[in-house]
């Protein structure tokens, strides 16, 4: 028997055992200490801890039901620990002995995401380019000529903007350019982000009077997209009332066709007194219920999936 503890992580409950517990506080201390003279220190932390959630959920998902401490040691072998990190000192040495402790196994995926780091309008062309490993100029160079030849692909680039989600955390940024999630890339996401703001904000003062004009002038335009979108918006709400109501009607016809099954199988086997299952209400209402999931399960996972799209 065990001691169970339940602790809060990334915004997810979790139930550990006290030895696990342990071991993972004290990781995350010393992450806090490792990093406590960078600029950021508390992002890196939370986006660690958010990063150990996922790959909870990851073991939680195949029935378990307590984190033990064979999990949090899984976790921090492939997470990484702080004093393996770089320091500028012994930077060679320790990335060739990082390298060697790497686990050749794991396997890095991808995701899709819009990136804020190196947006003009939105950030779907770079992100694309980070996706694919591409330099995001002839992107969107690609983009450009697409779209003076195919006005339509202004229609599909706008819609992009509002499928794709933003890249906002370091494990997210990670993952749109396939590089693995543990500490030291983390660490470098988030402090890389902390010297480009500050290297943004020196290079404002210092920027020519194209280069400003150039920058507002993008401002400009994605201001005025973003306008259009919430507009585009607006006006499909009465499209989407109507599909609703369609769709409503398409679900009590499913309904009548289902109930008239019966009728179908009363020909096919005469033999079954059908007049009184009919006169029963349990088939009806399981019918009924089967036509209204069939119809109704496509519909909210579609609202569900453009309501998380206009909230991000």
């Amino acid at each position: 028997m065990k001691k169970t503890l339940t602790i809060n992580l990334g915004g997810t409950v979790y139930h550990i055992d006290e030895d696990a517990y342990i071991l993972l506080d004290n990781y995350l201390n010393n992450l806090r200490y490792h990093f406590r003279n960078h600029e950021g220190a508390d992002e890196i932390v939370r986006d660690m801890e958010d990063r150990i959630a996922e790959l909870f959920n990851e073991y939680l998902r195949e029935g378990h039901q307590v984190v033990t401490i064979r999990e949090v040691e899984a976790v921090i072998s492939r997470m990484g620990k702080p004093e393996d990190l770089n320091d500028d000192s012994e930077e060679g040495e320790a990335t060739s002995q990082q390298t060697v402790d790497a686990d050749p196994s794991e396997t890095v995926t991808r995701r899709l995401f819009r990136d804020p780091d190196d947006r003009i309008l939105g950030g779907v062309a770079s992100g694309l380019a980070a996706y694919l490993g591409w330099d995001p100029t002839w992107v969107r160079l690609a983009f450009i000529l697409i779209g003076l030849v195919f006005h339509g692909f202004i229609f599909i680039y706008l819609i992009a903007w509002i499928i794709m989600p933003l890249a906002r955390t370091a494990t997210e940024k990670l993952q749109m350019r396939g590089e693995p999630v543990n500490v030291e890339n983390i660490g470098k996401t988030v402090t890389d982000g902390f010297e480009r703001v500050n290297e943004s904000i020196r290079s404002e003062k210092t920027q020519s009077f194209l280069h400003q004009l150039a920058s507002g002038f993008a401002r400009f335009i994605g201001g005025v997209l973003k306008i259009i979108l919430v507009i585009i918006a607006i006006c499909l709400v009465p499209c989407l009332l109507g599909a609703l109501v369609v769709l409503f009607a398409l679900a009590l016809a499913a309904v009548g066709v289902l109930a008239s099954v019966p009728a179908i199988f009363y020909h096919i086997m005469p033999y079954v007194d059908w007049e009184a299952l009919g006169s029963m209400s349990g088939p009806a209402i399981t019918f009924a219920l089967c036509g209204l999931m069939v119809v109704a399960l496509p519909v909210i996972g579609l609202l569900q999936l453009l309501m998380q799209s206009f909230g991000r």
